[in-house]
């Protein structure tokens, strides 16, 4: 392949991903959906990686590797959504919302069962990612991994 076209390609995915941190839609008659739970998945995976990098910033750089493992299992699950249809920005920030605001009643083991689930879930979309996927996820791990330890 061209290098102008892999690199068209995952600059558009990267951007996608950059913009999109992820969804929930709304619920049919009660019952959760695939897009729940990756929705689920995301929030949580941020509340993760928030600790960890707040962990990082206050010295402890030990967790720079944890940190990185978590945004590129977040940053799996986005490509996912991204390559099964969500391109709207604002919609899949507003799902994300929705997510969060969920997250915030659950207790400690509820979202540690969430959590263990959602890093398998994205253990096997890396394992099943091609090169150009697998690629755009690191460039969106380097990218936000600077923007969270950086001092502001």
């Amino acid at each position: 392949m061209p290098a102008a076209f892999l690199r068209r390609a995952w600059l558009a995915l990267l951007a996608a991903l950059c913009a999109s941190a992820l969804w929930v839609p709304a619920h049919a008659a009660g019952e959760a959906t695939v897009d729940d739970d990756t929705a689920n998945c995301i929030a949580v995976m941020q509340t993760n990686a928030d600790d960890l990098a707040r962990q990082i910033k206050a010295g402890d750089r030990t967790q720079e590797p944890a940190l990185q493992t978590e945004l590129k299992r977040a940053g799996a699950l986005m490509a996912r959504s991204y390559l099964d249809g969500l391109h709207d920005g604002p919609e899949a920030k507003a799902r994300l919302k929705a997510a969060q605001e969920r997250q915030a009643a659950w207790d400690a083991e509820h979202k540690n069962r969430i959590h263990q689930a959602c890093l398998k879930r994205a253990d096997a979309e890396l394992a099943a990612a091609s090169g150009l996927e697998r690629y755009a996820v690191e460039r969106f791990v380097q990218s936000r991994f600077r923007r969270m330890v950086e001092p502001h």
